[in-house]
């Protein structure tokens, strides 16, 4: 069964919603209702194109609304919420069992939902000509024993590589940390950025590096900013296995997440602390019902709550 918010009145627009209110507070100021009102969301910088794609056309179907958007580090989304500081976060794990604890201590039911499916891709720089990498090999090149582009994919050049992140505790460094078991005491070397953005305007101007960025920056075809950006980089095709074949190596696009082909894989998801259902219930509802999942599809990522079909298409 799909872990879906009870909220019939979506599809119908919510204008009873609209009209109704959503009562007070205990304080005496108006509640907020899953169309009308205004929250604030954190997102892990690594989702932003796809949170402000879903944003925008909430707030044009639902004029009533208004939702302020803060990207931060996935740590910093999460320290956002708890400490009520935000309504939601979209990050890319669920809750340690300690975080958990602070809405069983405000007395909120814990909901998380997972919303769409993304990945991780390795960019370097256009003068860098060598496009293929293993897991091992990154693996390796995150723990220091590889250190130089001659030691990975087809031997490259000399230069020693530079991994670029978007901070010390985004989601991108979480995920690869988590899938190696790299203990977070362990000394990773890399250059720390601000952005998904600032990892790509890096890559741009140094030969030797290698960004690691989320999926929805390159994603969406039709996106003239998403288009400039997957230009002025090269995007590592990335094999999990030992010994690959040309073939085995795989992009982060399209069927390859869909089928789960590309192996560094994961899931967005959308956590809310909300005690009644206001705002943050009718924001997750749209993103996970039909209409935010079709723009999840259109910016280049898999839809996780509505059926995706997949065809193959022969041809002569």
């Amino acid at each position: 069964m799909k872990k879906l918010l009870n909220l019939t009145l979506i599809g119908l627009g919510m204008s009873a919603l609209v009209s109704c209110g959503g009562g007070k507070d205990k304080d005496g100021n108006e509640l907020d209702t899953p169309a009308n009102g205004t929250i604030t969301v954190a997102v892990d910088e690594s989702f932003k194109q796809i949170i402000e794609a879903e944003k925008s056309a909430f707030e044009k179907t639902f004029p009533y609304t208004k939702i302020n958007l803060v990207f931060k580090p996935e740590g910093e989304a999460v320290a956002m919420m708890l400490n009520d500081k935000a309504r939601m976060a979209v990050v890319s794990r669920e809750l340690d069992e300690k975080e958990k604890a602070v809405f069983k201590r405000d007395d909120i039911r814990y909901k998380s939902f997972k919303f769409a499916g993304d990945g991780i891709a390795l960019i370097t720089n256009k003068a860098n000509r060598d496009t293929l990498i293993t897991t091992k090999e990154l693996e390796e090149v995150m723990k220091g024993t590889k250190k130089r582009w001659s030691e990975v994919g087809k031997g490259g050049s000399g230069q020693d590589i530079v991994l670029v992140f978007d901070g010390t505790s985004s989601s991108n460094l979480t995920f690869l940390l988590d899938t190696f078991n790299i203990d977070r005491k362990q000394k990773v070397s890399f250059f720390a950025a601000k952005s998904n953005k600032d990892v790509i305007e890096y890559v741009k101007t140094h030969a030797n590096a290698m960004g690691v960025i989320g999926v929805n920056w390159i994603s969406d075809g039709d996106d003239p900013t998403s288009l400039k950006f997957i230009r002025s980089v090269n995007v590592l095709s990335v094999a999990n296995k030992p010994n690959p074949k040309t073939e085995d190596y795989c992009q982060p696009f399209g069927y390859n997440l869909a089928l789960k082909k590309y192996p560094l894989t994961r899931k967005i998801r959308l956590i809310l602390k909300e005690a009644h259902m206001g705002l943050g219930t009718g924001f997750i509802n749209y993103m996970t019902l039909e209409q935010g999942q079709l723009i999840v599809y259109k910016n280049g990522l898999i839809p996780l709550t509505q059926p995706l079909q997949i065809r193959q298409v022969k041809t002569q």
